[in-house]
């Protein structure tokens, strides 16, 4: 169907503009064809798509600007899914895709590769290739002014002015931004003696979820936290904050990093013996508050270039590790007996 839109007349060499239409394609357009075919897209906008790849081959866009962009990505996407597209769509891209590589050549080389800590990358100014390390991010981030690491922040009820499908590569940064009270990476709830105010859910403590409004959790521990949320007082009806990280077996969980889900409230819960269990087994029904936010856009996140960014800072985590002077700093996370150091956690 078409979107109603005027056709877009911002000047091409402005890269900002790029960025946005390289993610319109790829996070809007591509999907919808792989779920309608080649006749989802309205006349409308199969006319600003054409439009866009026509400026495109009058223009010369600078190698910088399309890798900060990801202008080319877009376009090797719909050039490598043809039968996904129109065709006239197609032989645009291959002949714009032709018309680069014969200007800048490769497009899998060093002069393309993702930007994360250089201007315009999504780690510039938060964090430097050597921070490859948990520690090494936190000592950088209390020694720098601008960055106000606060846990007691996270424990606060409602969204904080997050919005359900907000999206971290990991739990450090999450922490950072003080939807959580700590970076640990294993499943756990933000509480204090007043309440829970979060869950981050890893692993199989998600252990039903017929739809994306409603699942199943059952903590690893019956902390006081936990009991908190069963007591039937006031304060354990309040909204929850709900983080998916990719690691949750779970139908719902995001393809990389942590996604936050929006507010829950708990609908029910149940206490009981497993047998040959020594200890009670407490699993507690949470259902999801209506936002602003649909469910397909949530569930949406985390976007294409998002995925490219947490392959990116993997790798350059793997490479950094690999390099011998790093090594050193690489080992001491580890105890003697090679595993890795049980980092402390600010969560209870």
């Amino acid at each position: 169907m078409g979107s109603g839109r005027a056709i877009n007349f911002q000047p091409i060499q402005n890269p900002d503009f790029l960025r946005q239409r390289a993610s319109w394609i790829r996070n809007t357009l591509d999907p919808m064809v792989a779920r309608e075919g080649p006749h989802a897209i309205g006349c409308d906008v199969l006319l600003e798509l054409d439009e866009l790849l026509r400026r495109l081959l009058d223009s010369k866009v600078s190698i910088e600007d399309i890798r900060y962009s990801r202008i080319h990505l877009a376009i090797q996407d719909i050039a490598g899914k043809a039968t996904r597209w129109p065709c006239k769509v197609i032989e645009r891209c291959d002949e714009l895709l032709d018309m680069w590589d014969n200007d800048y050549g490769d497009f899998n080389g060093e002069a393309l590769r993702t930007l994360l800590y250089e201007p315009g990358g999504r780690f510039h100014g938060i964090a430097r290739p050597e921070d490859f390390t948990d520690t090494k991010l936190l000592t950088r981030w209390l020694q720098t002014p601008s960055v106000v690491l606060d846990p007691d922040r996270a424990k606060m009820t409602g969204d904080l002015g997050f919005a359900a499908g907000d999206w971290w590569i990991n739990t450090m940064f999450a922490f950072r931004d003080g939807i959580i009270d700590s970076g640990d990476s294993r499943p756990g709830t933000v509480a204090d003696s007043d309440g829970v105010y979060a869950l981050l859910l890893v692993d199989d403590v998600e252990i039903w979820g017929p739809s994306f409004d409603t699942f199943t959790y059952r903590p690893v521990t019956n902390n006081h936290g936990v009991l908190k949320l069963i007591a039937g007082t006031e304060e354990s009806r309040r909204p929850v904050r709900v983080l998916r990280s990719h690691g949750v077996r779970s139908f719902w969980a995001p393809r990389a990093g942590v996604r936050y889900d929006g507010l829950h409230k708990v609908s029910g819960w149940r206490i009981y013996q497993k047998q040959g269990a020594g200890r009670m087994i407490c699993e507690i029904t949470f259902k999801r508050l209506p936002c602003s936010t649909t469910a397909d856009s949530i569930l949406s996140r985390p976007f294409a270039e998002e995925i490219e960014d947490y392959k990116e800072y993997k790798k350059m985590r793997r490479e950094a590790r690999e390099k011998p002077s790093m090594h050193r700093a690489f080992r001491d996370m580890l105890d003697l007996d090679g595993t890795r150091a049980r980092r402390g956690s600010m969560r209870v």
